[in-house]
């Protein structure tokens, strides 16, 4: 993203599923400096806005949460957004935060919380409803980040990466996973590595996972994967280059093999380690314990 003008304004968006981890992300913003304003009413925008632009705040950067709460017309609530952020007075980037209805449908029911729209409907009915309400918002965003997979502590520490005052910081999640147990939720990026030598057929490295020094050097010896690696890396950094040149704050590759345990945690492993500028790297291993319990399970 651009560096913007100290002069102007610098809000940020924040609007998603309940459940989603929009509370979160706002009081992470606030812990770094951002003067934060949650379920702003839609009647209460535009005087937000006009006070921010027309008069001389002390707070400069802002960060404003949005959702079902706001009202439920939110596709004239996504058009006065828009609106405003065509305005030069202002340096405005929405996010939408999303999970999956059954991620939402557990967390609601861990946290025991009520979602907004359940007085008179099934939970599953409700998470429903919203995420059709919704789409006016998700379809305006700037990024969409999908929180199926991140810990409160992943999410908070995004926040810290990408507010950074001189430079943008891209955050970007690697994910490995074994196409058997099914792709991971909204990868940005994803790429398929089963046409690899596969370690698992090889008895002495069968045990070992691809953060393993083994399996490293197993794979990366060879001309093949060599090969692969170095199409795949220069292709893969000038992506996260063109997508920083956007604007993008949050990017989420894949990384799949057959059974998520050898091959695509190597890579994730070796990509992890690129230094790359304005980009800070999240790592996500999702199938390597599936992968051990479907092996124990096959040997039965």
């Amino acid at each position: 993203m651009e560096i913007q003008d100290n002069n102007i304004p610098e809000i940020i968006v924040i609007t998603g599923h309940s459940g989603a981890g929009k509370s979160t992300m706002l009081s992470a913003y606030e812990d770094y400096g951002f003067f934060c304003i949650d379920n702003l009413p839609y009647e209460l925008l535009a005087p937000f806005f006009y006070g921010i632009t027309n008069s001389r705040m002390k707070h400069k950067k802002i960060a404003l949460g949005i959702d079902i709460r706001s009202g439920l017309n939110l596709e004239i609530f996504a058009q006065e957004l828009i609106s405003w952020r065509g305005q030069k007075k202002i340096a405005m980037h929405i996010v939408f935060l999303m999970a999956h209805k059954d991620t939402l449908i557990r967390r609601f029911q861990e946290t025991r919380r009520k979602h907004p729209l359940g007085d008179n409907r099934t939970l599953p009915e409700a998470i429903q409803q919203e995420h059709a309400a919704l789409e006016p918002l998700k379809a305006i965003a700037d990024d969409i980040l999908a929180t199926d997979t991140l810990t409160i502590a992943q999410l908070r520490a995004m926040v810290k990466y990408s507010n950074q005052h001189a430079q943008q910081k891209m955050v970007v999640t690697l994910t490995s996973f074994g196409f058997k147990y099914g792709t991971p939720n909204d990868c940005n990026f994803l790429y398929d590595l089963r046409s690899l030598p596969n370690p698992y057929f090889i008895p002495a490295l069968k045990d070992f996972d691809g953060r393993s020094e083994s399996i490293q050097e197993y794979l990366f010896s060879q001309q093949v994967v060599q090969d692969y690696w170095q199409k795949l890396s220069d292709f893969f950094i000038f992506s996260l280059e063109r997508s920083y040149q956007e604007g993008r704050f949050f990017i989420h590759v894949g990384f799949g093999c057959t059974g998520g345990r050898h091959r695509s945690v190597a890579f994730v492993e070796r990509c992890s380690r690129l230094n790359l500028e304005h980009v800070q790297f999240f790592v996500h291993h999702k199938d390597i314990a599936a992968a051990q319990i479907y092996e124990r399970e096959s040997a039965l």
